[in-house]
């Protein structure tokens, strides 16, 4: 079944490097005043503005000196004022990840895909100069002949995001650790992710990961403050809540997309998970 009503654009359509960099006052290809997804990263990167962005129902303000961080398949609306200046940077996994070692970094980025994270971060005048200073660099880069541009690009790319990891555990005061049980956690996360429309079992995950149920809680219950039951169920009702609310999809249909076979069954899940039902999150009620 093909999700209806929620567009997901491509980045091969807007860029055919995987990587673009613009104003944020760029006219764009599409309705940004629209709710939409798309299969690449986003960055806002504020300088000065107002107005407020929504992402998965948590409507966040603009600030100055501010950046704000998309992940694939989230689902967002952009409502920013009319004098906001800044830059925006799209990219593919595949973009960063080309040529490099480690390939689930971007999965382990606290504003992206985490679960226990904040998807912005506001900076000092200092921390935004500096990262100011390398999208400066980027679009330089971006917009010239040079054929050493995708690697350089890719370059400045992993410096600004270490940047903003740093600049993310001074004002959360949580350092990287290394840990096994951090590790698992991590691994756990990326596994969901990529599998929760089709496993929902925390066995399955034990399995995925050569680890034990109990292990997994353990960790789960130390880094997200939930079991590993409940933190795939968050996943999956996050989902569900964004196909119910913007799809054109009948119920039965988001439910077998998530691998909910019976109707009632998925009925079940959303009421508990969310406190609404199904009907509810289609018609918006209360909402």
């Amino acid at each position: 079944m093909q999700t209806q009503n929620i567009p997901t654009h491509l980045l091969q359509d807007l860029s055919p490097l995987h990587f673009k960099i613009e104003r944020v006052n760029h006219v764009n290809r599409y309705n940004p005043l629209r709710v939409h997804r798309h299969d690449y990263f986003e960055i806002f990167v504020f300088e000065d503005g107002g107005g407020h962005h929504l992402v998965d129902f948590e409507k966040v303000p603009i600030q100055p000196r501010q950046i704000h961080f998309v992940t694939p398949g989230q689902v967002h609306q952009m409502h920013r004022s009319k004098d906001s200046r800044g830059f925006v940077l799209l990219f593919s996994e595949d973009f960063y990840h080309f040529n490099r070692e480690r390939s689930d970094f971007l999965f382990l980025l606290p504003f992206f895909y985490q679960k226990t994270g904040e998807p912005t971060i506001l900076l000092s005048p200092k921390e935004f100069a500096d990262c100011l200073q390398i999208v400066d660099n980027m679009m330089a880069v971006f917009t010239s002949n040079s054929s050493q541009k995708k690697s350089v690009l890719q370059s400045y790319l992993n410096i600004f995001l270490c940047n903003c990891l740093d600049c993310y555990e001074r004002q959360k005061s949580t350092p990287a650790q290394k840990s096994s049980g951090l590790s698992l956690f991590q691994q756990f996360q990326i596994a969901v992710e990529k599998n929760f429309r089709s496993v929902h079992e925390v066995a399955a995950y034990g399995d995925l990961l050569l680890t034990s149920p109990r292990q997994l809680n353990e960790s789960c219950k130390k880094y997200a403050g939930n079991s590993a039951v409940e933190f795939i169920h968050k996943r999956l009702a996050l989902e569900a809540k964004r196909l119910l609310y913007y799809s054109e999809a009948n119920i039965s249909e988001i439910g077998f997309e998530l691998g909910f076979e019976d109707p009632a069954h998925f009925s079940r899940f959303v009421r508990k998970c969310t406190g609404r039902a199904p009907s509810d999150w289609r018609n918006k009620k209360g909402m």
